[in-house]
């Protein structure tokens, strides 16, 4: 039988050790993602988290990831931003220059990191890269020393073609989209092919932009890896299919979802590695003191489906360059 006195104790013991299990219990860290897809299905995202967990960050665990997407729209990402600071979230992840703009501007105190920053010295995100200073820091997008690559694959690809068309996004900050226009123009010239620049500022613009380049008798488009481009990847793919329009683009999304061909870092590589910025910032290591990094991770990806549906021949040798071939 149990006395009255050692029920008291063992209840006593019971109560001292309940707040005790509450403090152990370990912090949980409030991450926000400001997306450009709408979908938690993004290859780039599900990397991400990934590479999160594999370094010990669990999701619904010990981190806690808020999904904010923008649907492609550059204008969404301030509002997103600043629900992220009202959520106190501990760090923000970004996926462009439109989201990091909007977060920068947001919190000059909360850690960011972004996944996939075009020139983020001349954007003012960080002060160097190698020094990056303030509450940012993240992977750099080389963006124009990849712009004349991608032209010579498509001249490659097309070796009669005398007329491409650039498709970009048209909300692009104009010092940035001058930039990468003057480099794509100078390779086209060093190729002997004219280059016409198309700018879209919605999803709707993107019929009416394939169907100005096929009466202009364009040979083929160069999609840029644009918010907005990349959302509505189908879409492009499909109206390039339509047109009997080859489309080039930056980014396997694209190929993968139909166009012709794609020249460019593996984004989903990238974002891996963004994990691991992360995860030094969550251990105690201030965004400022952690260099920017530049991606070494390049993939060719030829569609050969889209090339039979076009009649296109891929020559031999463009095909032995191709680090994938989606057959």
């Amino acid at each position: 039988m149990i006395s009255r006195r050692t029920f008291l104790i063992g209840t006593g013991c019971g109560a001292c050790v309940a707040p005790l299990r509450v403090l152990a219990q370990p912090k949980v860290y409030k991450l926000a993602y400001l997306a450009n897809d709408q979908s938690r299905s993004s290859p780039t995202y599900r990397a991400l988290v990934a590479a999160l967990h594999d370094l010990g960050w669990i999701d619904g665990k010990n981190l806690e990831i808020r999904y904010l997407a923008s649907g492609g729209r550059d204008d969404a990402f301030p509002g997103l931003a600043a629900q992220a600071i009202r959520e106190n979230v501990d760090l923000i992840v970004t996926t462009g220059s439109g989201s990091t703009r909007a977060a920068k501007a947001a919190s000059e105190t909360i850690p960011i990191v972004f996944a996939s920053g075009a020139n983020p010295v001349e954007q003012k995100f960080v002060a160097s890269l190698s020094r990056p200073g303030g509450n940012v820091t993240g992977l750099a997008l080389m963006v124009q020393e990849l712009g004349p690559k991608r032209m010579e694959i498509m001249k490659e690809l097309l070796p009669g073609a005398t007329r491409f068309a650039r498709l970009y996004q048209g909300t692009t900050p104009p010092g940035l989209q001058s930039a990468l226009m003057n480099e794509d123009d100078a390779a086209a010239r060093a190729l002997g092919v004219s280059l016409r620049h198309i700018a879209v500022a919605s999803v709707e613009e993107l019929t009416t932009a394939f169907a100005a380049a096929k009466r202009d008798r364009i040979d083929a488009i160069n999609v840029k890896a644009d918010a907005l481009l990349v959302v509505n990847r189908a879409r492009v793919a499909q109206l390039g299919l339509e047109h009997r329009l080859p489309v080039m683009c930056a980014d396997a999304r694209f190929a993968e979802a139909g166009a012709l061909a794609s020249y460019g870092e593996n984004f989903p590589a990238r974002y891996r590695r963004a994990a691991f910025l992360v995860d030094k910032i969550l251990r105690g290591t201030p965004p400022g003191e952690i260099p920017v990094e530049q991606s070494a991770t390049f993939e060719f990806v030829v569609n050969m489906r889209t090339a039979q549906a076009l009649g296109i021949s891929v020559p031999e040798q463009v095909l032995l360059q191709a680090n994938r071939v989606i057959s």
